[in-house]
Parts: structure tokens; C-alpha cells; sequence
């Protein structure tokens, strides 16, 4: 099973590498298929040009540096000012590169760069400045400017505020996040590091803060679907837990908040580890402020998307279903999750009893067969039977069936009643690598007993993972006794045992 504080990391994924930018690898390149600031004209542009790839491939900071200088004298020549955004572009560019050689703080002096020689320049907060003029004029050149803001300098700032985050240096963590920030504020990994700053501060209000940005500036990113799924999850637990901390207005604003990242959970990622317990996230807030309407729009808008599921993500949804007295819609989903998980009880079990709610009755007998296959010595599976063929007998209309069905329903009644022990769970935990399931056996006899049952832990195809013995007792008459196995195993779906005699 998940565990709701589970936080996936960011880093790893984003920071697996950070090409160089097409400007900087082929001085003759065009600016690119949708940008037309044109870098190759006039000419000290294309000379500058040839010198940028040079700075890319110098064998020394040295060397880099007066490539950097001699590439600047040929951007500011006074031809330049007919092509401001190539200009401006192309300075952004030395100044990026810079960086890498020579820190990122240096003399205008150092660079060829206009204004007093002495004075210092900010290389991220100039490029920014230029790229930001260059954005503003030409939009579509976002994805070229994009690749630059992205470069090694911002690379660097935040594997540098990952590792001070690591070791709880967390001045240092921000300082690096808040720089790589001037570069680009459209990346997620900075805000990633800001929310987990908060965290460490217990600043709820900033991790939310961070935490909404950082998913924000995740979406449409394909390969951080699974970590972006995680960190919205979180986003609703930090909010939910910050609500039962508040009062009035601002834990309602909260709550609904939760909901509203929890149901983004379940809609964009409905087969996510993190689904069911968005659900269940939902349902809390329901319960603790007495309003239902998010409950009721995620059961409405998931209803098309059921087959999207994972079962436990179903199980969830078909309580809630419960909660609000929908029983078509709970047994539409306990079918749902039945079908995905055809060993858990209690999605039989459920959508067996939302069967006769719907006096479906006779679709109930082979859902009751199903659940008896696998949890037999429970009194209560066996009673939905006498329910079913009671059901049955209420419909008829032919005398004969009338009578076979209630003989039906006395007879499994009675059996029912007359079983001398009852067996039932009280936790199934499906964890990655483990399986853990507790129970109680009711001894209803009238003499104290000693009961041995093993259970097979099955997959969704009723292979069997695993199989655990347990022995109860001795139990006293009209007692219980508990139970707990453990499976060292995962991808359990579900488990069955023997009838106990």
C-alpha cells in the first residue's frame, strides 16, 4: 500500500542531462524554425557566431573567457544596432556561457561588456534581462530562449541546491534555488526545492505555495508523470492537514483546496498508486465539513472512466457512492472493481448487497458464489444468498418458483445461522514488497476450540503468490480470537481459504 507521506523525488528525473543549445553548436544555423531573430547578420553577428562555438570548445577557462571578450567586441560594434534583437540575443548567449568559466559575477572590463569597466555584472540577472526583452518581442521564440535559460549555469544551480538540500543545509539550498530562479522561472526543480525547504521549516503555507508552482510547471511533461502525480497527492495532504489545524472560512478555503488537487489526482491519474488515497482524501474532507459537493463531482465525472482504475482507486470511489446513497452508481463501480480484482472480497461483497438494494437479486448468485469460493466460513456471505432467493420468491409470479425460491431462502437462512464459526478480516494491507492480512474467528459453538486455517495470497489471475497457516486458539465458546499473516510478497490481489469443518 502507498504511504500517504511518501514524497517522490524530483532531481533524479530532471536533471538526467542538458544538451546544448542549437544557437551555440553550429554558428551557421538559422535561429530556428518558428524564432526569426536572425543572429547572422550583419556581419560582426556572424562572426561572433563562430566565436560562441569556440567558447564551447576551448581547452581552458582562459581561453574561453578571451573568446567570450573578442565574441562581445563583435556583438556591441556600432553595425550591430540595425539587429537590437540579434544583438541582444547573441549577448545573452556570451554572457550564459561565461558563467561556466568564470563564475557569475564579473567586471564589465572582463567582458567587452558597455558601461563603466570596474563595474561588476551579474551575468544571470543580465542574460535574463536580454532574454526577457527578446521573449517579449518575439514569442515564438520561447522554446530557443527556453533551451539558453536551461543551460549549464542553471543546471549547476540547481544540482547545487540539491545537494545543500540533502544535507540540510537549507540557506544554501535556497540561495542556489532562488538563483537558478532569475534564469528561468518556467522550470519545475527550483520551486521543487523551495517546497521542500518549507517542509523542513514547517512553512505549510509555502509548501503549498511551491508545491501548487512546482506541479504546475511539471504539466505536459511526460517522463515526471508518476513523480507529478506524487507531489499533487501531496499538494492536498499538506492543505488537508493545515485545515485541521484552522476554523472558519480559511479551513473550509483549505479543505476545499485539498479537494481540489485530490480530484486532480484521481482525473489525470486514475491508475496512480496515489488514486485511492486522493479519494479517500476527498471523503475526509467531506466528513470533517459536512459538504458533499466534492464527493458528489468526482463520483459524476469519474463515472465515464471507471475502466481506468486501479481496484483499490474503485473501492474507494464505490464508498463514497455509498456514503451519498447512490446505489446504482456503487454497484456499477463495486462491478467495476470485481472485475479488475476478482479476489477481494469485499468488492463482491459490497456489490452483492448494492445487487439487492436494486432488487437484482438474480444477478446476485453468482456474485455470492464467487465471494463464498473465496471467504466461506463467514455467516453474512452466505446469508446474501437467503437475501437473493428471497428477493427471487418476491418476484415470482409462478407459484411453483415462488415456493422453491423461499425454500431456498429458509434453507441458506438457516445455515447461516447455524455455522459455529465466523471468520473475518479486519485489515488487508497490500504493500510493494509484503502482504499483510488480520483478522478475527468467532467461535459460536458451545465448547472451547482450536482453529488452523491457511490462506493462499493470489494474483489477479488467482495464480497462488503465497500461502500462510495460522492456528487460533483455543478459543472459548462464544468468543473471538485474532489472527495476522504476513505475506513476504507483493502484487497480491486477493486471498481464498478452505471451508474450517
Amino acid at each position: 500500500m502507498f504511504r500517504a507521506n511518501r514524497v517522490l523525488a524530483l532531481s533524479g528525473a530532471l536533471l538526467a542531462g542538458f544538451a546544448v543549445p542549437a544557437g551555440a553548436q553550429e554558428a551557421a544555423a538559422a535561429a530556428g524554425p518558428t524564432c526569426d531573430v536572425q543572429q547572422m547578420a550583419p556581419t560582426p553577428l556572424a562572426k561572433a557566431a563562430i566565436t560562441r562555438n569556440r567558447v564551447v570548445s576551448a581547452k581552458t577557462p582562459a581561453d574561453a573567457l578571451k573568446d567570450v571578450r573578442d565574441g562581445l567586441k563583435e556583438v556591441f560594434n556600432k553595425g550591430t544596432a540595425e539587429n537590437p534583437l540579434g544583438r541582444d540575443f547573441v549577448a545573452a548567449q556570451f554572457l550564459i556561457l561565461a558563467v561556466e568559466f568564470g563564475g557569475e559575477t564579473l567586471l564589465n572590463g572582463d567582458l567587452n561588456f558597455p558601461g563603466d569597466k570596474k563595474a561588476s555584472i551579474d551575468l544571470l540577472v543580465s542574460a535574463d534581462s536580454l532574454l526577457d526583452i527578446i521573449e517579449a518581442a518575439k514569442p515564438d521564440c520561447l522554446e530557443e530562449t527556453t533551451q539558453w535559460r536551461e543551460y549549464k549555469p542553471y543546471a549547476k544551480r540547481i544540482e547545487l541546491a540539491y545537494t545543500a538540500l540533502q544535507a540540510n543545509q537549507l540557506d544554501s539550498a535556497e540561495y542556489s534555488a532562488n538563483r537558478a530562479l532569475i534564469m528561468s522561472d518556467r522550470a519545475p526543480q527550483a520551486y521543487d526545492v523551495l517546497w521542500r525547504i518549507a517542509a523542513a521549516k514547517d512553512d505549510a503555507a509555502s509548501q503549498v505555495k511551491y508545491l501548487q508552482l512546482t506541479v504546475d510547471k511539471l504539466a505536459g511533461d511526460t517522463a515526471t508523470t508518476r513523480t507529478r502525480a506524487n507531489l499533487m497527492f501531496n499538494l492536498g495532504r499538506v492543505q488537508q492537514e493545515m485545515a485541521e489545524k484552522a476554523s472558519g472560512a480559511e479551513k473550509a478555503a483549505l479543505y476545499k483546496g485539498a479537494d481540489k488537487a485530490y480530484a486532480q489526482v484521481v482525473m489525470e491519474y486514475p491508475a496512480s498508486q496515489e488514486a485511492p488515497f486522493a479519494v479517500n482524501g476527498i471523503s475526509v474532507a467531506w466528513a470533517m465539513t459536512e459538504d458533499s459537493s466534492s464527493a458528489v463531482a468526482l463520483l459524476g465525472s469519474t463515472e465515464p472512466m471507471l475502466d481506468k482504475f486501479s481496484d483499490m482507486a474503485l473501492g474507494q470511489l464505490g464508498f463514497i457512492a455509498i456514503r451519498l446513497n447512490n446505489t446504482p452508481a456503487a454497484a456499477r463501480v463495486f462491478k467495476a472493481a470485481s472485475e479488475v480484482n476478482p479476489y477481494f472480497r469485499d468488492y463482491l461483497y459490497n456489490y452483492a448487497a448494492t445487487l439487492f438494494d436494486l432488487k437484482q437479486t438474480t444477478e446476485m448468485l453468482p456474485v455470492v458464489g464467487r465471494l463464498l469460493a473465496l471467504d466461506p466460513s463467514n455467516p453474512d456471505n452466505v446469508l446474501l444468498y437467503a437475501y437473493a432467493y428471497k428477493g427471487m420468491a418476491d418476484g415470482a409470479t409462478n407459484e411453483a418458483l415462488k415456493k422453491a425460491y423461499t425454500d431456498s431462502a429458509v434453507a441458506y437462512s438457516t445455515k447461516s445461522d447455524g455455522m459455529k464459526t465466523k471468520v473475518t478480516f479486519t485489515d488487508f494491507d497490500r504493500a510493494i514488497a509484503s502482504t499483510t492480512l488480520s483478522g478475527e474467528i468467532e467461535n459460536r459453538g458451545n465448547a472451547a476450540r482450536t482453529f488452523t486455517v491457511e490462506f493462499e495470497f493470489v494474483d489477479r489471475t488467482g495464480a497462488v503468490i503465497d500461502t500462510q497457516s495460522v492456528t487460533v486458539g483455543p478459543v472459548e465458546a462464544n468468543s473471538m480470537g485474532t489472527f495476522k499473516v504476513v505475506a513476504a510478497k507483493g502484487g497480491v490481489a486477493g486471498v481464498r481459504y478452505a471451508p474450517i469443518p
